[in-house]
């Protein structure tokens, strides 16, 4: 705020030189906001620094892990069943991921035509800029929103002009969040619709937005896991 609060100072020198401002003169702004707005974010900053520094070390280790949870039976057939178990957890979450990063891309395609449709600055930046914070549920677009209205009531001079582009993204961000992608995941990994949406009301309840983030690899990570170590018998329909 250093830059910011010297070129107030500056222009309430300005101002308060003049005479016909110097009857009311100009008050410095109140920065109260400022420490209540870190107070509230420092957690949600911290949660994500733990969150990824784990997936980080997760990912680096797992060979050595995956090793290890193998070993720790000692029969051929159990050690057989979670080797089985551990490869397709792999697959099915590597075909998540691919899912999901074409789903933010639409999602970005989609929040760039609508910012070109409604006249925004740089709508190819803020498509790019959506489709990244797309990959954090709740946060991800509520950040978008906040960004796409400060821009929209930036670059034009009414307040319905600019609020045009935040509102399309918003109904955009509904229909992906609790349609498009429930009905994509669970037809390409053989999920439920219903059974992806619960977990995400779930597991978004428990942890939050990281909760959010997990909750379609917890459904599959669950799924694989119970058809490997209890599988079913096919019976027939009376």
């Amino acid at each position: 705020f250093d830059r910011p609060l010297a070129l107030w100072h500056e222009l309430q020198n300005m101002l308060g030189s003049s005479d016909s401002f110097s009857v009311a003169p100009f008050q410095m702004p109140k920065l109260e906001w400022v420490q209540p707005t870190l107070e509230f974010l420092s957690p949600t900053f911290t949660e994500f620094l733990l969150f990824f520094a784990t997936l980080i070390l997760f990912i680096a280790s797992w060979r050595d892990l995956r090793r290890a949870l193998i070993m720790t039976f000692t029969g051929h057939d159990s050690r057989l069943r979670v080797l089985r178990s551990l490869n397709a957890i792999e697959e099915h979450l590597g075909s998540y991921l691919l899912t999901v990063t074409l789903i933010n891309m639409g999602v970005g395609t989609a929040t760039g035509l609508i910012c070109w449709a409604a006249g925004m600055p740089n709508p190819a930046g803020l498509g790019a800029l959506a489709a990244t914070l797309n990959y954090l549920p709740i946060i991800g677009p509520v950040a978008m929103f906040v960004i796409l209205a400060l821009v929209g009531l930036i670059a034009f001079s009414t307040i319905g002009a600019a609020v045009i582009a935040p509102l399309a993204f918003v109904g955009l961000a509904f229909l992906e969040g609790h349609f498009i992608t429930p009905t994509i995941i669970g037809r390409r990994l053989e999920l439920n619709a219903l059974a992806v949406f619960i977990s995400l009301a779930f597991w978004t309840w428990l942890w939050g937005p990281m909760g959010g983030f997990l909750s379609s690899p917890l459904l599959i990570v669950a799924l694989i896991l119970r058809d490997h170590l209890s599988p079913s018998s096919s019976a027939q329909i009376p």
